[in-house]
């Protein structure tokens, strides 16, 4: 037998013998009153139970996700871009997004939208102006507007929101691999014409 059905078998018990010594009416406030306050117990917890499981899951749902750092600058990719300043800005910006939960990069992704957006319409090196490098801006920007979007959707799941984010450090991870290699190539071809 389970403990409810005990405390209730008791209680009954109870009134019935209390009824032998009391008045009717007696019994049937007593009556009430006892069912009155077992009652409230059980609903007092299986509130709090049931609070406690919607917390856990919020926590879970929301937590900060550690990625690991994709292909940065060489020192010769550096100096290349040194003045160009809407890709420091945006790299400065991306690094908290390496380990951001969820909820925190939806409360960002606005401020992202406008500063890849600023990248965009300012590439100044006519290199970086050829279709390879355009590309991979776009890919970048595409996916920075599609977590912009994830923002208003009032029903979105974290684990879409983390594989954006994935999206975005691999887009960006992307364009700074072109630029050492544009580096790179740039630099091999000065060798070979001072040789």
């Amino acid at each position: 037998m389970s403990n409810a059905y005990k405390t209730l078998f008791i209680t009954f018990a109870f009134i019935f013998n209390s009824a032998i010594k009391m008045s009717n009416t007696k019994l049937l406030y007593f009556f009430i009153l006892v069912i009155s306050i077992n009652s409230c117990k059980k609903n007092e917890f299986s509130n709090t139970k049931e609070d406690t499981l919607a917390l856990d899951t919020i926590k879970i749902e929301d937590q900060k996700d550690i990625r690991s750092i994709g292909e940065t600058l060489l020192p010769e990719s550096k100096k290349k871009i040194k003045n160009w300043t809407e890709y420091q800005q945006l790299d400065e910006f991306l690094t908290s997004f390496y380990s951001i939960s969820p909820s925190e990069a939806l409360n960002l992704s606005k401020e992202l939208s406008t500063i890849t957006q600023q990248l965009k319409d300012s590439v100044k090196i006519d290199r970086f102006k050829q279709p390879d490098i355009q590309i991979r801006i776009n890919v970048l920007n595409n996916n920075v507007l599609r977590l912009n979007d994830m923002a208003s959707i009032p029903a979105i799941n974290p684990k879409e929101v983390n594989e954006e984010i994935r999206k975005i450090l691999e887009a960006f991870s992307a364009l700074n691999s072109k630029i050492n290699n544009i580096a790179r190539q740039e630099k091999l071809e000065a060798e070979l014409k001072d040789f």
